[in-house]
C-alpha cells in the first residue's frame, strides 16, 4: 500500500535497519539510529541498481514521489538517475516541476559557462574592461592604463582567469613592489580587482583572488611633500627659460607654478573658458578632480603669457593643442622633457610637475594668505564645519593672492632675467 504522511511521521526505529515500499521501486529505509532515506531500486541493463534522493523530512513524500518518477523516466531510457538528478539543484528542478530536458539544458548551459570561464583569459578580460569602461570614462584612458599595460599583462594576459589562485597574484603584486615601489604595486592590485570585479559581473570567473589580497600589506603610499624653496625656484625658472625647448612648453611650466594648477587642467582648456577682462578663467566640472566647476583668478602675468600662447595655438580652439594635430588637445605629458631640462640645469631633484602645488601652497601661507582662500585657488575641499557650510569663492582675495605670488616669481628671478613683469619676452 502506498505511504502516507502520518505513518511515515509515526516509524519508529528498531534493532536493524528496516525497509518500508511505497510502491514503483520507491521505499523508505528507517535505520536504527532513527533517520529515514528515500530509496530508488530498479534494474538497468540487467543489473540491479540503488539511488537515495534524501532523507524525509527534509525531502517529503510527495517530493519524494515527484523524484521517483523522473528517475524511472530516466530507467526507461536507459541511463542511471544519478547521472542526472546527483545535484542539488536537479532534484530542487524537478520537485518545482520541471522535466529532465529542462534540466539537461540547464546542465548544458553550465558546462558552456564553465567552457568559456576556462578559456577567458585576464588579457580578454583586461581588454574588454578597457574597452567598455576605461576608454568611455577616463579623460586619459591609456595613462591610466599604464599599470595594466607594463606589470600585469606581461605575466598574466594568457593565464585563464579561473586558473589564477591568489597566491600567484600575490607574488606578482610583491614582486612588482619590489622593483617599482609601493605606490606602483598598490595600483597593480587596484587594476587587478577592478578586472576581476568586472569578470565576476559578466560571469567570466568565479572568484576575484585580488579581493583577498589585503592593499595594507601591500604598504601605504607617503605623501609627497616636495616643494621648491625661494632659491630652488630662482634656478627652476632661469634654467627653464634658457633650456633650447619649445617656448610655450616652457610658459605652460611657468603657468602651472604661478596658478598652482593640475597639467590636464591647462593642458585641456579651450580659449571659450577665459575672460581676460575679468581676470577669470572657468574650468568646467567635467575637467576637474573634484567634479564641481572652479574659478582660476588670473593675475596680470597670467593674461600676458596666455595671449602669448594664443599666437602659438594658430586659431586652434586649445590652449595647448597638439603639434601636429591643432583639433585636438595636448597630453599634459608632453611637458615633463622641458619639465626635466629645467630641474637637470637647475639642480633639482626629486620633483614633480604636481609638486608646483605643493609649492604655490607653502609658499602662500607662509606669506599669510588665509587658509581657506588657498585651498579654494588649490579647487581642494574645505576642512571641518567652515567647508561644510561655506560656498563662498573667495574671487577677490584669490586674486589679490595669485597677483601677489605672480610678483614674487618675478622678484625672484635673478637680474639677468627680469624686467619687470615682461621678463619673459626677453628670454
Amino acid at each position: 500500500m502506498p505511504l502516507k504522511t502520518i505513518e511515515i511521521t509515526n516509524l519508529k526505529p528498531k534493532e536493524k535497519d528496516y525497509q518500508v515500499p511505497d510502491g514503483n521501486g520507491l521505499s523508505l529505509i528507517v535505520r536504527k539510529k532513527g533517520t529515514k532515506t528515500w530509496l530508488f531500486q530498479f534494474r538497468l541493463n540487467e543489473a540491479k541498481g540503488k539511488y537515495k534522493y534524501g532523507s524525509f523530512p527534509e525531502i517529503s513524500l510527495d517530493n519524494a514521489r515527484k523524484l521517483n518518477a523522473a528517475a524511472r523516466q530516466l530507467v526507461a531510457l536507459g541511463r542511471n538517475p544519478a547521472d542526472l538528478l546527483d545535484s542539488k539543484d536537479a532534484k530542487q528542478m524537478i520537485i518545482d516541476g520541471y522535466g529532465i530536458r529542462d534540466i539537461e539544458e540547464k546542465q548544458a548551459a553550465i558546462k558552456k559557462e564553465a567552457a568559456v570561464r576556462a578559456l577567458t583569459t585576464f588579457g580578454n578580460a583586461a581588454e574588454k574592461y578597457k574597452a567598455e569602461w576605461v576608454d568611455k570614462n577616463w579623460k586619459d584612458p591609456d595613462k591610466g592604463w599604464s599599470p595594466v599595460r607594463l606589470h600585469l599583462l606581461p605575466k598574466l594576459s594568457e593565464t585563464a582567469l579561473e586558473a589564477i589562485e591568489v597566491s600567484q597574484l600575490r607574488e606578482l603584486i610583491y614582486d612588482i613592489r619590489e622593483r617599482r615601489g609601493v605606490a606602483v604595486a598598490l595600483s597593480c592590485h587596484n587594476w587587478a580587482s577592478r578586472i576581476f570585479g568586472y569578470s565576476l559581473e559578466h560571469e567570466f570567473c568565479k572568484i576575484n583572488p585580488a579581493a583577498a589580497i589585503k592593499g595594507k600589506r601591500i604598504g601605504t603610499r607617503n605623501k609627497r611633500k616636495r616643494w621648491l624653496t625661494t632659491p630652488e625656484i630662482r634656478r627652476y625658472l632661469t634654467s627653464l627659460y634658457q633650456s633650447s625647448g619649445y617656448r610655450g612648453y616652457k610658459l605652460a611650466l611657468h603657468l602651472l607654478l604661478m596658478l598652482a594648477l593640475r597639467k590636464n587642467e591647462l593642458c585641456n582648456a579651450k580659449w571659450s573658458e577665459f575672460n581676460f577682462d575679468k581676470q577669470e578663467w572657468l574650468i568646467p566640472s567635467g575637467r576637474m578632480k573634484t567634479k564641481t566647476d572652479h574659478w582660476v583668478m588670473l593675475p596680470t602675468q597670467a593674461i600676458e603669457m596666455l595671449q602669448e600662447l594664443k599666437t602659438f595655438s594658430a586659431g586652434s580652439q586649445w590652449v595647448m593643442p597638439m603639434p601636429t594635430n591643432s583639433n585636438r588637445a595636448m597630453s599634459g605629458n608632453n611637458l615633463d622633457g622641458t619639465h626635466e631640462a629645467a630641474l637637470t640645469a637647475g639642480n633639482i631633484v626629486d620633483y614633480h610637475i604636481h609638486d608646483h602645488r605643493h609649492t604655490a601652497s607653502t609658499h602662500l601661507r607662509e606669506r599669510g594668505f588665509p587658509a581657506e582662500v588657498v585651498e579654494t585657488a588649490l579647487s581642494h575641499a574645505i576642512p571641518g564645519m567652515a567647508g561644510n557650510y561655506s560656498h563662498a569663492e573667495y574671487k577677490t582675495q584669490r586674486l589679490v593672492m595669485l597677483q601677489s605670488w605672480a610678483d614674487f616669481l618675478d622678484t625672484v628671478m635673478t637680474e639677468k632675467t627680469v624686467i619687470q613683469a615682461t621678463f619673459r619676452k626677453a628670454m
